[in-house]
């Protein structure tokens, strides 16, 4: 459960950047979004990182899912 409230993609504030996350990432605002679209930088930031990673890399989906899940087993994120 989320300490804070989560940021409301339809504030008028972040609607634009919001609608960019659903068209990007298959029609809806996850949870982790909408705690980052309290800072819409960051939250940009986040989404151009992520989007690099898994649709510009040259890596198969396999070997890229491989990496992102190794990754968070030595950071203890528990969430991937």
């Amino acid at each position: 459960m989320a300490r804070i409230p989560y940021a409301d993609p339809n504030d008028p504030a972040i609607a634009e950047l919001a609608e960019r996350i659903k068209r990007e990432r298959g029609g809806k605002v996850l949870n982790l979004y909408r705690m980052l679209l309290h800072s819409p930088p960051v939250a940009l930031g986040w989404l151009n990182l992520f989007t690099a990673i898994r649709q510009q890399t040259e890596l198969s989906g396999r070997y890229r899912e491989l990496a992102i899940l190794r990754i968070a087993v030595l950071n203890g994120a528990s969430y991937e």
